[in-house]
């Protein structure tokens, strides 16, 4: 299979544009041949006029709040939250204050062409290339092409032509009151800079070579010109001061214009991100067809490759948006909106973590450092959170923020939850049982879960014996007695359970592993002796908020917020109570009609692989790519917004059909769909330093060498056979069969 996307027709719409980035500047070209754009961003291009917010002590409404509560009455009690934890935003009728990612702007590249035929435009996925070639009546054969380099940090476009031509290089930024621009023209290149009123500052430098005759100018944009060129050779810039320099700062440039040897050194950075994993599965190659037609016969049933491409574009978005110093917003690094959809902001209660559950099975450690650089950013103003919203020590994340780290609650009707944080912490939990890295677990890991954990130490309190969450959330969802609020808020809802049971469980093992704390460790058991058990209610489905009399309004509901110890946590054990209850709300929710947006579409086929339901996977990918997918494959929520979490979901997916590791086990073929009869997967890791390659033909395992950094003794599942295992540091096992 070859990893490329391409097409026979250009496109002006920006989703079903080509996106390229090595995380810290992302561009997504699209256009007609006479007018190319280049749409340009930064990582850190948020306005920051609200980076400095700050939120009142409004912990001694807290009583009331709980009272109301816990007596029942959820109208007042949900009216009261929002009251005092939600901030403004929202429903409120006023503006949030979580800042809004930005664009850079736009690169332009006009050249007369005329009526051109054999028009093409590809990405290759393995080196993050995008490609346009096309002949012209006047120019014969041109070939554009642009990436963003792994290796020298800047962005490189080259044009080249048979025949001469005239080219016209232009910098713009859709028109934004609040963002004051110059243009300036320089020997060879042009800038514009930008600064946000109250906000950070900004510049665009573009630099380039050509054979033709050059000019550069000013009019109401900034110009560069080459007049009969048959190549020309861009090199862009772009750079903030959002860390307190000057734009210029991070704004360095090669040695050299040469296309070719700068794309001979980022190729091999950009390879070495993506990972040593490996999926190839036995099926008609159907890469002589262009992408958008593949999407096409997949939607009528056609295609069963087409996953394969779906999954290695999202290791590539990963690469392209995750491998600098912030991780994945919304819509990855891609946008071109000044009021993008929902700020394109951090979403804490999926979104961000959908995004990152793949890399530890790909072995992408470079691309979950920017997860834990922000989470390690939350952290101070997290502080001020649980101490001005509860009372409480250690920390907390709403629902909903920005890059700042200031945490506050800018979602009312939706953000009185607590669970963001223990969320996340999963994923460092996780990045530690992968690699056993040491001074991971010691220097970042633990200290985050035994902060967090200090936090429920103060938060849950004393009912009938027994422990109590409350406020309590099941994000984002609403039953019957809170009248017209989007969420109803109540107590020991069944995902704060299960996040608190597993953030404790965390908090115990690392604490024991390290020989610390052994005083909390024993606070700790006694917290999770206390907790309150999930309930299964009379349909035999896992009880979501307090109580099974609660009567869901929506049925068909796209979060899944209390199916959390399903999928992505490790809670329910195969075949329990939990887990035969969870796959009953599942399947309820299924035939209400949920999964209706992309990310939640993944999210079902997540766990229909996790419950080993491997045609109920497929089925539910192939709806995540037939109803929520751009001809670019971008993933899309109603009514055609990008969002990147669903691509990622739909990475995570195709992993966890294939393979799944919890501590001591590994399941091979857990949830392999009968299309995928034949096939080899090599290079995907397993929690404790675990690395597997296997192969399959008509269905069943035919060969599999494990290895390990450390000795362990490991079940091994496919199917029906059970295999214990005993490995040795760094000494292959092949597995016999």
């Amino acid at each position: 299979m070859k990893r490329q996307l391409w097409y026979r027709t250009w496109t002006e719409e920006f989703k079903e544009g080509l996106p390229v980035g090595n995380g810290r500047i992302a561009a997504m070209m699209l256009g007609e041949p006479s007018k190319l754009r280049i749409a340009l961003n930064h990582e850190w291009m948020w306005r920051g006029d609200n980076r400095f917010r700050e939120y009142p002590d409004v912990s001694d409404h807290l009583p009331e709040i709980r009272k109301a509560l816990l007596d029942g009455d959820f109208l007042r009690g949900t009216t009261l939250a929002n009251k005092y934890l939600a901030g403004l935003g929202g429903i409120s009728g006023v503006a949030g204050r979580v800042d809004p990612f930005q664009p850079v702007g736009d690169l332009w590249v006009n050249a007369e062409v005329g009526e051109v035929s054999d028009y093409y435009r590809s990405l290759d996925l393995n080196t993050g290339v995008a490609t346009t070639t096309f002949v012209s009546p006047t120019a014969g054969a041109v070939t554009e092409r642009l990436f963003i380099s792994s290796a020298d940090g800047c962005g490189v476009f080259t044009m080249t032509s048979e025949k001469p031509m005239d080219i016209d290089v232009s910098l713009s930024r859709v028109a934004d009151p609040r963002c004051l621009l110059t243009h300036t023209a320089q020997e060879n290149g042009i800038v514009m800079k930008g600064v946000f009123l109250g906000g950070i500052s900004f510049e665009t430098d573009v630099r380039a070579v050509s054979n033709g005759t050059v000019r550069t100018y000013v009019d109401d944009t900034a110009h560069f010109s080459a007049k009969g060129a048959t190549t020309l050779t861009l090199l862009l810039q772009i750079g903030t001061d959002a860390k307190n320099n000057a734009p210029t700062c991070e704004m360095t440039w090669p040695e050299t214009f040469e296309f070719d040897v700068l794309l001979a050194r980022h190729t091999p950075c950009f390879s070495a991100l993506l990972g040593g994993a490996a999926v190839e599965i036995d099926l008609p190659d159907n890469d002589d067809l262009p992408t958008d037609e593949r999407i096409r016969l997949f939607r009528e049933g056609g295609d069963p490759a087409l996953p394969l491409l779906y999954f290695e574009y999202g290791r590539y978005l990963m690469v392209s948006g995750s491998t600098a110093e912030l991780p994945l917003n919304l819509q990855g690094k891609w946008n071109e909106d000044i009021l993008p959809p929902w700020e394109s902001d951090y979403h804490l209660d999926i979104n961000l973590e959908m995004a990152y559950w793949f890399v530890e099975t790909l072995g992408m450690k470079k691309a979950a450092d920017p997860l834990f650089n922000l989470i390690e950013r939350f952290i101070p103003y997290g502080r001020v959170m649980a101490k001005n919203l509860y009372g409480c020590g250690g920390f907390t994340f709403t629902l909903q923020t920005d890059v700042w780290g200031r945490v506050t609650p800018e979602a009312y009707g939706w953000a009185v939850w607590t669970g963001a944080a223990p969320w996340l912490g999963q994923h460092m939990f996780m990045h530690w049982r992968y690699t056993k890295d040491e001074a991971f677990l010691r220097d970042r890991c633990y200290p985050y879960l035994k902060e967090c954990a200090a936090f429920y130490e103060d938060y849950l309190i004393e009912r009938d014996g027994q422990l109590c969450i409350v406020p309590s959330q099941s994000p984002e969802n609403l039953f019957v007695g809170t009248g017209d609020w989007p969420v109803s808020i109540s107590y020991n809802c069944a995902m704060d359970i299960e996040l608190i049971t597993e953030l404790l469980n965390h908090a115990i093992e690392s604490a024991t592993l390290l020989g610390v704390d052994a005083d909390k460790v024993e606070k700790w058991k006694d917290i999770l002796s206390r907790l309150p058990a999930l309930g299964v209610d009379d349909h035999g489905r896992l009880v979501e908020w307090d109580s099974k009399d609660r009567i869901e309004i929506e049925p068909e509901h796209r979060h899944l917020s209390h199916l959390y110890g399903l999928y992505p946590a490790q809670l329910f054990e195969p075949g329990s109570r939990e887990w035969i209850a969870a796959e009953r709300s599942l399947d309820m929710r299924m035939s209400a009609g949920g999964g209706h947006t992309g990310w939640s579409r993944s999210w079902v086929a997540c766990l229909m692989a996790r419950l080993g339901r491997a045609e109920d996977a497929m089925e539910h990918f192939r709806a995540l790519i037939g109803d929520f997918a751009t001809v670019s494959l971008l993933d899309l929520h109603p009514p055609r917004v990008f969002q990147i979490d669903g691509n990622m979901g739909g990475t995570a997916c195709v992993c966890e059909m294939l393979m799944q590791s919890r501590k001591g086990e590994l399941w091979l073929l857990p949830a392999l769909p009968a299309e995928w009869q034949s096939g080899r997967v090599s290079g995907f890791c397993g929690q404790d330093t675990l690395v597997a390659s296997f192969a399959w033909e008509n269905g069943a395992l035919t060969a599999c060498t494990l290895s390990s950094k450390e000795p362990q003794t490991l079940k091994v599942v496919c199917g029906d056979m059970v295999r214990t295992v005993e490995l040795l540091a760094d000494v292959p096992y092949t597995l016999s069969l």
